[in-house]
């Protein structure tokens, strides 16, 4: 899901493309008005065995679709890496849909080829209208450009691929003619075919092609004076001139102020960055790195009506997905600047009777079985699988001895049993698609906490099941609800906060702090549209 509107100027361009296609594809097949372009094509124009042949011959194997499109998939691979995923989605698309279209029409129409004395050639095979080799380079520079456009090159790096792009074209169309492949016809026909899906599958995913003079307007652009602290994890950023650009470009578009950057570090995941926002007079804080990062920030910034941004960057990014935030950068961006506030809740937490050192979180807090797991669960492991890393680290603690518990629900309910997973939670899912907590709201006043007790391989499949499902109830889970909550274990053991194991405690009281951070959330179409490039 995107959260950017269609680009008007995308859908012009597949109008075009559409209208010239047929056009062009009736001229070709249905009457004599281009005879005289395809006549062109029945002499030949290299000898076989000339320099001319071997180079002709060696560009089109070089250009061969299957070539192209796995240039193609490579540069989609790196897109989604860089977590630009209706980008990458966009260029392998794009390249598939030309050869594939080409592969339909070309069954569908079965023009035969023109006569040439190099039919030898492994790219001298089947029917001829559209061009395959065309459709697939054009589909190839048209991603080119609307990759430097996404990640927001430099004006003269934009028009340099653009230019990159269309000699690429004219020396495939040269080369096919020259080869006689194809007739001119069918060069033309394949150009505008490429042009077609992949304008259209641009203008699905809104991926922008924006002309190179033009200029990104705001239908209500903020006023001149706000600043933007930008607080990032330089590790989980994949590649980090792309982010800068990015939030640079949308921020300038509004008329902010050239952003505050500033880097987390491993001795200082985020508070002293967060402070210095704060001091700094910052208007909007985005937060970009994983639930660690976004937690240290969150936590920081409680109380100081500092609206926040998140883009999503970790592995489990549990906060976002759980207020709906999209995980594609570029939309993410888009939502952190143009979206609007929407104040939620934190809990505080206090281990030990500590209350100088407190601890908010936005998630979950877990005592026991889950802060083992995020302990086993290694970053190597996280990128490599994602959030299956946790199912595999999870198996060596399947059978782990319950322990007594005292619970206390809003100061009265007390209950004493035994507990392998403690969690107390503020939003439903805990990632993966997995609802633990289905009845949690971040904006409610209320947090909730599940206690489970499965006891055996067999105990664990069963609540796992009824997680899963949502389908029935089961005995070894309980669930309370309340603003505040006290846990007592009969020895210390280790917790965790949006999945970072902090410490070892034994007594944990936690109570709601109501709208305590305001958190950009996307708004209505109506809200946040804007002039379409």
């Amino acid at each position: 899901m995107t959260t950017r509107t269609f680009s008007r100027f995308n859908l012009w361009i597949v109008c075009l493309f559409a209208l010239a296609f047929i056009v062009w594809t009736h001229l070709t097949l249905r009457t004599r008005l281009l005879a005289r372009l395809d006549a062109l094509s029945q002499v030949p124009h290299l000898m076989p065995g000339s320099a001319g042949e071997q180079i002709g011959a060696a560009f089109a194997l070089v250009t061969h679709p299957v070539i192209v499109c796995l240039v193609l998939a490579g540069l989609s691979v790196w897109a989604w890496r860089r977590r630009l995923r209706h980008l990458a989605v966009a260029i392998l698309a794009s390249g598939l849909g030309s050869w594939l279209a080409c592969v339909l029409l070309k069954n569908l129409f079965g023009r035969p080829r023109p006569p040439s004395p190099l039919d030898w050639l492994l790219t001298y095979r089947g029917p001829a209208y559209p061009s395959t080799h065309m459709a697939v380079i054009v589909a190839g520079a048209m991603t080119a450009i609307a990759v430097s456009t996404t990640t927001r090159q430099s004006r003269l790096t934009i028009l340099s691929w653009r230019v990159v792009g269309v000699l690429a074209i004219l020396l495939e169309a040269a080369d096919r003619f020259a080869m006689n492949a194809h007739r001119l016809t069918d060069i033309v026909g394949g150009a505008l075919l490429g042009g077609l899906v992949t304008s259209l599958v641009l203008f699905l995913a809104r991926v922008r092609m924006l002309p190179l003079i033009a200029t990104r307007r705001r239908s209500t652009p903020r006023p001149v004076g706000g600043l933007c602290a930008v607080i990032y994890n330089p590790i989980k950023v994949a590649d980090e001139m792309v982010f800068r650009r990015q939030i640079a470009d949308e921020l300038s578009g509004r008329h902010w102020q050239s952003p505050l950057w500033l880097q987390t570090t491993p001795e200082d995941p985020g508070a002293a960055q967060a402070r210095e926002a704060i001091t700094r007079g910052a208007d909007l804080v985005i937060v970009a790195g994983g639930d660690g990062t976004v937690r240290i920030v969150t936590q920081t910034l409680a109380g100081s009506g500092i609206p926040i941004g998140l883009i999503p960057a970790g592995t489990g990014n549990l906060l976002a997905k759980n207020l709906g935030l999209p995980l594609d950068q570029e939309d993410a961006i888009f939502v952190a600047i143009n979206g609007q506030p929407k104040d939620i809740d934190l809990i505080r937490l206090v281990v030990d009777g500590r209350a100088d050192e407190p601890h908010r979180f936005a998630v979950m807090a877990g005592i026991g079985f889950d802060a083992r797991l995020m302990a086993r669960t290694n970053d190597a492991l996280k990128k490599m699988m994602g959030t299956a890393a946790y199912v595999v680290s999870a198996m060596p603690e399947l059978l782990t001895k319950p322990h007594r518990v005292q619970i206390s629900v809003d100061g009265s309910k007390q209950v004493r049993g035994n507990a392998v997973l403690t969690v107390m939670g503020n939003v439903p899912s805990i990632g993966g698609n997995v609802i633990l907590i289905p009845d949690s709201d971040p904006t409610d006043g209320r947090m909730e906490m599940v206690v489970g007790s499965p006891s055996g391989i067999s105990s664990w499949a069963r609540m796992a099941t009824r997680v899963l499902t949502r389908i029935g109830a089961d005995r070894s889970l309980e669930r309370y609800a309340g603003r505040s909550m006290s846990v007592r274990v009969d020895e210390p053991m280790p917790f965790e906060l949006d999945g970072d194991t902090v410490g070892e405690g034994s007594y944990f009281k936690a109570e709601v702090d109501p709208a305590a951070v305001s958190i950009m959330v996307a708004s209505s179409p109506a809200n946040h549209s804007e002039a379409a490039a």
